[in-house]
C-alpha cells in the first residue's frame, strides 16, 4: 500500500521548540504542513533518542514514516546547538563535520559506535544513490530547510493544525 503522507520537507523551529513537516496528503492531494512541538529537551537531552521517540509517537509515526532518523537527530542536534547558544550556522557546520566522512581514516581505529555512525551515513548515501523502482512516492531528499531568522522570531504557527499551506 503506497504511503498517506509522504514527507517533503522537514525543518526545525527554535521558538517555540518545534519540528516542521511539510507533506502531501495523498488521500486528498494536498500539500500540508505539520508542527511537533519539541517538549522536554534540553542542551543535555540524547539526540538520538529524541528522535527515536518523535519518530515512534503514535501521533506523529505515519507522517513521518519518510523521513530517516538520520535526519531527526540532525534537527535535534541543531535545536541542542541553539540551546548551548551556538549560531545555526556553527551547529550546521559542527554537523556537517561529523556527516562527512574522511577517507584517509584509519576505519579500524574507530570504536564501534563510530563504525556504526559511518556505516550508516555509507548506507544512506548508498540508498540516496540506488532508485527504488518498485516504490513511486519514495522521496530520497528530504531537505532540512529553515525559514529565514527574521520568521524564525516569530515562528508563531499554530501548533497542533494541519491548515493547508
Amino acid at each position: 500500500a503506497a504511503m498517506t503522507f509522504s514527507a517533503q520537507k522537514c525543518g526545525i523551529c527554535f521558538q517555540p521548540p518545534s519540528i516542521i513537516l511539510i507533506y502531501r496528503d495523498n488521500s486528498q492531494d494536498k500539500t500540508r504542513q505539520r508542527i511537533m512541538p519539541v517538549r522536554n529537551f534540553s542542551r543535555f537531552s540524547d539526540c538520538s533518542r529524541a528522535a527515536e521517540q518523535l519518530k515512534n509517537n503514535p501521533r506523529h509515526k505515519a507522517y513521518l514514516e519518510g523521513v530517516s532518523l538520520r535526519q531527526l537527530q540532525k534537527l535535534y542536534r541543531l535545536l541542542r546547538g541553539h540551546l548551548e547558544g551556538q549560531s545555526l550556522a556553527e551547529s550546521l557546520e559542527k554537523v556537517r563535520q561529523e556527516e562527512t566522512i574522511d577517507p584517509e581514516e584509519d576505519m579500524n581505529k574507530l570504536d564501534d559506535k563510530e563504525l556504526a555512525k559511518r556505516k550508516s551515513i555509507m548506507d544512506e548515501l548508498f540508498e540516496k544513490n540506488r532508485k527504488k523502482k518498485d516504490d513511486p512516492d519514495f522521496v530520497y531528499n528530504v531537505e532540512v530547510e529553515f525559514p529565514e531568522d527574521k520568521q524564525l522570531e516569530s515562528c508563531a504557527w499554530d501548533l497542533e493544525s494541519d491548515e493547508e499551506i
